[in-house]
């Protein structure tokens, strides 16, 4: 039998939108996105009859079908916070994964899959867990973005932590900032990343190596010497121009 619905679940960024874009493209089918908040209502009784509507509607003709925020309407039934109104939207929902017809897919989506009511989990046919991007996927991002070895290695040390989304905005602000101010792209990117360093997660050595580079490449585009750099972030200046030489090396090799 085939699958007839999915389930992902994982922090904001991570890309379940994009993965339920992805499906609808290799199943050749058009994706309907339900923004769960415009059928919400404070009339007892009409949300679950909208939320029906809408599921109906996307059952008469192929589709990939995406119920974002999905734990807006999915909470657990022994929240006591709620009223019997979405008490009772669950078992809409319920029913309708159980009767889905096979010939859509129907897809949800949330950043809190700790709130959603145990029974819907086990109603799904596939359940994915999206989880923030490793070390390893960081780069690929960078690299399928054309930023060069070195300073890719040097800004995915410091961004553990932060979604793919967030990255590859980044990328593109940053050739943005580069055309505007007449400054170089590996300059405007490292800057991002410097600047975001403190959110990074990722393990204190990793993550302080990092920043020690950024900085020093930092300080090299703003014409301080390597004396200078060196004084400034605490090394020696031999380990400052292996630094530059290994960065700013292949930013040239690269232009």
């Amino acid at each position: 039998m085939p699958v007839r619905s999915v389930l992902m679940s994982g922090p904001p960024g991570v890309g379940k939108t994009m993965t339920a874009g992805w499906l609808a493209q290799q199943l050749d089918l058009p994706l309907y996105t339900l923004d769960l908040a415009s059928v919400m209502s404070s009339f007892l009784g009409k949300t679950g009859a909208n939320v029906r509507s809408v599921l109906n509607h996307a059952q008469e003709r192929p589709c990939v079908l995406l119920l974002d925020e999905f734990d807006s309407i999915a909470k657990r039934r022994d929240d006591d916070t709620d009223v019997g109104e979405l008490k009772r939207l669950v078992t809409v929902i319920l029913q309708t994964i159980d009767d889905w017809t096979p010939t859509s897919l129907l897809v949800a989506a949330t950043n809190h899959g700790e709130l959603l009511d145990p029974a819907v989990w086990r109603r799904f046919d596939v359940t994915l867990q999206f989880e923030m991007p490793a070390r390893e996927q960081r780069l690929a991002l960078l690299g399928s973005r054309d930023v060069i070895g070195p300073v890719a290695e040097a800004v995915a040390a410091v961004t553990e932590g932060l979604p793919l989304s967030a990255l590859s905005r980044a990328v593109d602000a940053a050739r943005k900032q580069a055309l505007l101010e007449e400054r170089g792209f590996e300059e405007a990117l490292i800057s991002w990343a410097a600047s975001a360093a403190h959110q990074a997660a990722g393990p204190a050595r990793t993550a302080a190596k990092g920043r020690r580079d950024l900085d020093v490449y930092l300080h090299h585009c703003r014409g301080l010497s390597a004396r200078d750099i060196a004084e400034l972030v605490g090394t020696s200046h031999m380990t400052v121009v292996r630094i530059l030489k290994r960065l700013k090396g292949e930013v040239d090799a690269g232009a």
